[in-house]
């Protein structure tokens, strides 16, 4: 399930600048890496791995060793592991990884950025993704693999976005295999259904660590699960912004289907 856009209207003209800046300075940063390891599509020479194990989130690191053993080579950790929590927000270990996170972060983020405001938004933001650092940190405090992605970020967006807008159609791409077509899935099926099916299952069967090709299951789940508390939070303190009897489950005095 691909998601092409979301049915949710926002006022006229309204331009999400902070999502824009947000992923502009995720492909900035990208394009930092590709210049640095030489790569584009994954990065898994020398050269990343260094820039990784200083600027990535090495939860061994985070939780107080100086010296990681990995593959045995002694590696030293950076001299302040907690702001990684921060910069490993805005690494990503390929191109496929950035394309990914930036099409969920432009279909979601803009109406969750319309709601609390540009500065807010940046700061919930960058909350969620340290918080979604810290719980993946937690589920393997020995680990010597740095850990990067906007994905727990990201996922606080999407738990967020479905407590506010549970009523919104999403355009969504369904492949099962030879069978392709384009569909409108609610938000209230298509957000669980992708926390459920790419990230609680492949946990349980893969660890609390990475599971397989590196996916860090768990501080996806960590961010939605703050993302849905930010987002309950929300309603209410604000709950006459919500109404349960219209399609979209937000009233904003916007025109049309609201």
């Amino acid at each position: 399930m691909l998601p092409i856009r979301d049915e949710n209207p926002k006022p006229a003209g309204y331009k999400p600048k902070m999502t824009i800046a947000l992923i502009a300075a995720n492909v900035i940063i990208f394009f930092i890496e590709v210049a640095i390891t030489g790569q584009f599509f994954e990065f898994n020479n020398n050269r990343a791995a260094a820039f990784f194990f200083d600027w990535g989130a090495v939860p061994a690191c985070v939780s107080g060793d100086r010296i990681l053993n990995f593959q045995d080579v002694e590696i030293a950790c950076p001299p302040e592991p907690m702001i990684t929590l921060l910069t490993s927000t805005f690494l990503h270990g390929g191109a496929l990884h950035l394309g990914g996170n930036m099409l969920f972060l432009w279909i979601f983020g803009d109406n969750i950025e319309l709601k609390f405001g540009r500065l807010k938004f940046l700061g919930i933001y960058l909350m969620w993704g340290i918080v979604a650092g810290l719980v993946h940190i937690v589920g393997d405090l020995n680990s010597p693999i740095p850990a990067v992605g906007a994905s727990g970020a990201i996922s606080g967006v999407l738990g967020a976005y479905l407590v506010m807008f549970p009523r919104a159609k999403i355009t969504t791409f369904m492949m099962l295999g030879f069978f392709m077509r384009m569909t409108h899935v609610s938000a209230k099926f298509f957000l669980p259904f992708w926390l459920i099916f790419q990230n609680l299952l492949p946990l349980f069967v893969g660890g609390f660590g990475f599971g397989s090709g590196g996916v860090a299951y768990l501080a996806h789940i960590g961010g939605f699960v703050i993302g849905l508390a930010t987002g309950y939070a929300y309603k209410k303190m604000r709950s006459g912004e919500f109404t349960y009897g219209t399609r979209y489950g937000s009233r904003y005095g916007w025109k049309g289907d609201i």
